[in-house]
């Protein structure tokens, strides 16, 4: 899917990320079995992962059509 973050102004392809943070997660394994494994599987699951503007990780964009992305192709405004 192409896209063009609101936040950041990136133009190119989403990206699937994940919900949460690493770091979270290695401390509840670290302190604790069960949450640290109810954290893991979240994450896995298809609710811990959302599509995204890969430079900023932010959700807020907008996709652009085929007939918007040939434009900006043609005018030379996409990076290489």
């Amino acid at each position: 899917m192409k896209i063009q973050c609101t936040s950041c102004d990136y133009v190119g392809d989403a990206v699937s990320l994940q919900k949460g943070s690493r770091s979270k997660e290695i401390a509840l394994w670290c302190c604790l079995f069960l949450p640290g494994l109810l954290y893991t599987l979240w994450r896995q699951s298809s609710d811990g992962h959302y599509m995204g503007c890969p430079q900023c990780r932010s959700a807020r964009f907008r996709t652009l059509t085929r007939r918007e992305w040939k434009d900006l192709e043609r005018q030379g405004l996409l990076k290489a």
